[in-house]
């Protein structure tokens, strides 16, 4: 009987438990789709869409109002690997992407952070309604807030 319940122990322990328990890419869906913001002087906007649930691709690109010039642009990625959630933004102003770890997450919140990145070392998105997020980027004493409005919904 002894054996039986050890066996049973074992089998049970060595179950597959997701290693980012609750904190997947399903989560972040409300994240998908277009958004703009307009400050006056430029319009920013950044879209996201799912490849595979393991996969969200994205880009941002800020724009003056006047001339239609590219101010920025970046090429943007969620990935779930390891057992982890990343956030990879690649700069035209950088030769490499950087990458930013998920440290936090619930259903309107994620925040991701690379404290050894010069700026910004943290990217917070949070949803403020179902058609308005916020994005604060901040590193050291810097930081920005962008809020976008749902661009146009499906």
């Amino acid at each position: 009987m002894n054996k039986l319940l050890t066996i049973i122990f074992l089998i049970n322990s060595l179950r597959i438990i997701p290693a980012n328990s609750g904190d997947d890419l399903s989560r972040l869906e409300w994240i998908l789709g277009e958004w703009v913001a307009d400050n006056g002087a430029n319009v920013t906007t950044e879209s996201w869409e799912k490849v595979s649930p393991k996969t969200f691709e994205g880009e941002g690109i800020t724009r003056s109002v006047s001339g239609d010039e590219i101010r920025n642009y970046e090429s943007l990625r969620l990935v779930e690997m390891s057992g982890e959630t990343f956030y990879i933004a690649k700069v035209t102003h950088n030769e490499f992407p950087t990458s930013f770890k998920l440290v936090e997450q619930n259903d309107s919140t994620a925040v991701f952070e690379n404290l050894t990145h010069d700026f910004p070392t943290r990217i917070e998105y949070r949803l403020l309604s179902a058609d308005s997020i916020s994005v604060r980027v901040s590193g050291g004493d810097k930081f920005f807030t962008i809020e976008f409005e749902r661009k146009n919904r499906d």
